[in-house]
């Protein structure tokens, strides 16, 4: 099991990897507690083994369960339990549930404890670290939303033990991210320990997971609000990535998406002169080793190119006439480049044409 305690601004997060960590709710005494879980995951009877006298709230898995009006429903329920600023909310589950919970407890009198349990791989490695929760309104992904900090986040590997290969698979995209822009030693690893990794190695999963966890926190730490340019580095893939997802009407899973996107983007960079000469030929290396798409072609859904390039219209890091871009430099090293809008869709529509 690994442990860390990191610091961002105002927040201590503790981080515990590994088998059976779990345990360390048992530590949560004396307060008022919810869990907020996936209907798709029954954790009921692994919570109350630790904690005995929680109060359980399933919610759906996708973008029904973050409309607003479910969100007010859950409130009122803590307000009939007499929540104070002391209990805590507990997550337990994939992206929707810790968008869900920690919303919630960003906004009840203003912060309860939170506690992140991711049971994917994707969350484990992404959704449940950074801080950064929203709600739908309007039919508008995450229009309402704040950057609140889980206290701890609790990655046991036990809920990996029945999550199917795709899934893996579609959170690795996520973990070479991370590998290619920050973490030479990761992209290294993941190198050298694939079929360990494939038939779900706990030592060497657990070292994946912690690896990743402090480098997305490594960069929260430094603009934990988006206000400097250095969280966009974790948007590496993204921009391509997006507008995939957006050109197939969401059927695209967005693990294989990042995957293309991320040597869409990598071409761009090296096009433009500010990726050295060979990184589209390691970002190819890597994602073909773990078997990931790394072409438009080997998605299996129609891509709306019109769809597509309204997406980047709409990317959050655009500014007026250009889009910041988190370009790799060489592997483990990246760049913040500004880019004309017309130079990212010109790129764009070569690459997503089939």
């Amino acid at each position: 099991m690994r442990e860390s305690l990191e610091d961002i601004c105002c927040s201590k997060i503790r981080v515990i990897v590994g088998e059976g960590s779990l345990s360390k709710l048992s530590e949560i005494k004396d307060s008022n507690t919810v869990v907020i879980y996936s209907r798709r995951v029954d954790v009921t009877d692994k919570i109350n083994k630790y904690l005995p006298n929680v109060y359980f709230i399933p919610i759906n898995d996708g973008e029904s369960a973050k409309e607003l009006s479910n969100v007010i429903s859950i409130v009122e329920k803590l307000f009939e339990r007499n929540f104070d600023r002391g209990d805590y909310v507990i997550a337990v589950g994939g992206g929707t549930v810790t968008d869900v919970a920690g919303f919630i407890a960003s906004i009840y009198l203003r912060g309860l404890n939170l506690v992140n349990v991711p049971t994917t791989f994707l969350g484990m490695v992404d959704a449940a670290i950074g801080g950064k929760n929203g709600v739908n309104f309007n039919n508008i992904k995450n229009l309402i939303g704040t950057f609140y900090q889980p206290s701890m986040i609790i990655s046991d590997l036990e809920f990996l033990e029945t999550l199917p290969i795709e899934e893996l698979k579609k959170g690795l995209a996520e973990v070479i991210k991370y590998g290619l822009t920050l973490d030479k030693e990761l992209y290294d690893y993941l190198s050298l320990n694939k079929d360990r990794v494939i038939n779900k190695d706990k030592q060497v999963l657990e070292e994946v997971i912690f690896r990743s966890t402090l480098d997305k926190l490594g960069i929260v730490k430094e603009d934990e609000r988006e206000t400097k340019g250095i969280r966009i580095v974790l948007n590496f893939g993204h921009t391509i990535g997006h507008a995939i997802e957006a050109g197939s009407s969401f059927n695209v899973p967005h693990g294989y998406a990042i995957s293309v996107g991320m040597v869409c983007e990598a071409k761009i960079a090296e096009e433009l002169g500010y990726a050295e000469e060979g990184v589209v030929e390691d970002v190819l290396w890597l994602l073909q080793l773990y078997g990931l798409p790394y072409d438009i072609s080997q998605i299996d859904a129609p891509i709306d190119i019109r769809l597509a390039l309204n997406a980047i219209n709409m990317d959050k890091k655009h500014r007026k006439d250009a889009i910041l871009m988190p370009f790799p430099t060489r592997i483990g090293s990246w760049k913040k480049v500004e880019v004309p809008l017309d130079t990212i869709k010109g790129f764009a529509e070569q690459c997503l044409k089939k």
